[in-house]
């Protein structure tokens, strides 16, 4: 989310929730991790610190341990490349579980005795175990994958994947443009009946709408969100009485430019070395791996 839509979307009247947080409360401009895709970003808002220490270097990148490249999802025709079913484990399990380094919000507020809740997330780590919800349509899609319990906090619904619950909430298998609605749909079944002390609350459609129709597009799509924020205040008692009541911090994790120019890494690195293949085919012969990441690229 950019500051420059923020301010449209409030002045044109079509986000009341967010003008009525930002004027009781304190605003500040942050700047985005490097590089600035979801997964580094996300994982630095979950965790408080950076890649370096939090250990998600990237949206792909290369495991030197396991001798592998590492894709979170950064397009379709990688997942064709790598695999879907590898990289739907790296990003339903091995993110959290074995490459994410630094204690989770979840883990310290579990630790300390809240009651902790979350919505579809890419970090999700916490103190209580979730099994597959498995009258999940997407998890019987992907049972071949999805099949073990994960860490979360002691309220966690991920997608259709896992719910500590049954909510009457529909995820949509998680797909782009349904997510704002399952999160604004469970987060107020969590605050209507008093489950939760603290509640990351993920609104990721702006996301994917500023992907299709630009920066310029984000207004709509901001719009939507605050209808779910208004949803939630609404379980509270209202705008009024929910910001008596909560503390509420509205961060983005990073936004969009116009795209002007591309390289052709592949083609160019390899005109000069042999690259790693996705596949891991012939890997002794490789003398690089090539990890395009949207906005900056790793080579090793």
């Amino acid at each position: 989310m950019q500051p420059a839509a923020l301010e449209k979307a409030i002045a044109s009247g079509r986000a009341p929730v967010l003008r009525a947080i930002a004027e009781r409360g304190t605003r500040t401009e942050a700047a985005a991790m490097f590089p600035s895709v979801t997964p580094v970003c996300a994982t630095a808002i979950a965790t408080g610190v950076r890649q370096d220490e939090h250990g998600i270097p990237g949206m792909c990148w290369y495991d030197r341990d396991e001798g592998r490249y590492v894709d979170y999802g950064s397009s379709f025709a990688s997942s064709r490349r790598i695999g879907f079913a590898r990289q739907l484990k790296d990003l339903i399990y091995t993110m959290n579980d074995q490459h994410l380094t630094a204690e989770t919000i979840f883990e310290q507020l579990d630790d300390a005795g809240l009651r902790t809740a979350g919505t579809t997330y890419l970090i999700r780590r916490g103190r209580h175990e979730h099994k597959p919800a498995k009258a999940s349509a997407l998890s019987r899609l992907a049972s071949t994958v999805i099949r073990k319990p994960v860490m979360g906090p002691k309220e966690l619904f991920y997608a259709d994947l896992f719910e500590s619950r049954e909510t009457g909430c529909s995820g949509a298998l998680g797909l782009p443009g349904s997510r704002d609605q399952h999160t604004g749909c469970v987060g107020a079944y969590l605050l209507e009946r008093d489950l939760c002390d603290f509640l990351l609350f993920s609104l990721p459609d702006n996301d994917t709408h500023s992907h299709k129709h630009g920066p310029d597009g984000q207004v709509a799509s901001i719009a939507e969100a605050d209808r779910q924020l208004e949803r939630l205040a609404h379980a509270a008692g209202g705008v009024q009485a929910f910001l008596d009541e909560w503390a509420v911090i509205v961060i983005a994790d990073h936004s969009h430019a116009e795209i002007e120019q591309t390289i052709g890494l592949e083609e160019a690195v390899g005109a000069r070395f042999t690259v790693l293949q996705p596949s891991g085919r012939r890997a002794a012969d490789a003398e690089v791996a090539l990890c395009p990441s949207q906005r900056s690229a790793q080579l090793y």
